[in-house]
């Protein structure tokens, strides 16, 4: 007989006063992985495709949202622009404060829905913290409102359809000799707890907020922007010589790591 279809796995959220979605917790380790430059995929895949989609002009005045310790912020000074970041974990903006750029960055420790005060902006990022937003239909919707007519936002987010926390993994068909992806769930809006070190017994955790394309683009929509641009972005790396290297370079290929997504303010 035939089975029922399986349901997908819906992990379950956490309660703020455990996960939350701030990295305080985890700010130092994770300044050690980023630091000042970003780490080897933010160096050369998503710094240069984020400045070449959202074309930062010298003089705009750009607000990053959930900018960590400051790594996108840096590349949009150096653009020229002058530059507001924003982040939630007080830590991170620390650290931020501690890499010198010209012209200087203003940080703000602060979540990324409380922006109104803060002026006018020709131009937003959110670069890989999307999907640590809980609430991102108000940060969307708040960050539409400061941005000027025809004010550009671009979103940066782990590919939803292949890299979800979980739910997505490499297999390895070694008859066909090739390396595939396997997504369990995509549809469901999920809230999944990410343990930051495991086996350690009392390691802190945040939580990864996954939303298929719809989803998403719906959020920006019903703020009120407009998609102006979408790209997919790949791995730049190359297997060492090897028996799967083949495979797995052109994996790389086939399978993107990152969506961005640009807005445009109508």
């Amino acid at each position: 007989m035939p089975q029922p279809p399986r349901r997908p796995f819906r992990p379950r959220s956490s309660p703020p006063r455990e996960h939350g979605t701030s990295w305080e917790k985890s700010a130092d380790w994770y300044d050690r992985i980023i630091g000042e430059r970003g780490s080897e995929l933010y160096q050369a895949v998503v710094i240069p495709g984020a400045l070449k989609l959202l074309a930062p002009k010298r003089g705009e005045r750009v607000l990053d949202l959930g900018c960590g310790q400051g790594v996108f912020c840096r590349a949009l000074a150096q653009a020229g622009c002058q530059v507001t970041g924003v982040d939630a974990a007080p830590t991170l903006i620390q650290k931020a404060r501690t890499y010198p750029v010209k012209p200087p960055v203003r940080y703000l420790a602060r979540d990324a829905a409380q922006i109104e005060d803060l002026g006018e902006f020709d131009a937003a990022s959110a670069i890989l913290c999307v999907q640590n937003m809980e609430h991102l239909d108000v940060v969307a919707a708040a960050a539409a409102k400061v941005l000027k007519p025809g004010g550009r936002m671009l979103w940066v987010v782990n590919h939803p359809a292949f890299r979800i926390p979980r739910q997505s993994s490499w297999g390895h068909d070694e008859p066909r000799k090739i390396q595939y992806r396997r997504t369990d769930a995509y549809s469901s809006t999920l809230s999944i707890p990410i343990v930051m070190h495991p086996g350690k017994a009392d390691s802190e955790s945040t939580t990864s907020f996954h939303r298929s394309l719809q989803t998403l683009t719906g959020t920006g929509f019903s703020a009120g922007l407009r998609l102006a641009g979408i790209e997919e972005w790949y791995s730049h790396k190359e297997s060492q010589p090897g028996p799967r290297a083949r495979a797995e370079n052109r994996a790389r290929k086939e399978f993107p790591l990152f969506l961005a997504l640009l807005w445009e303010k109508r």
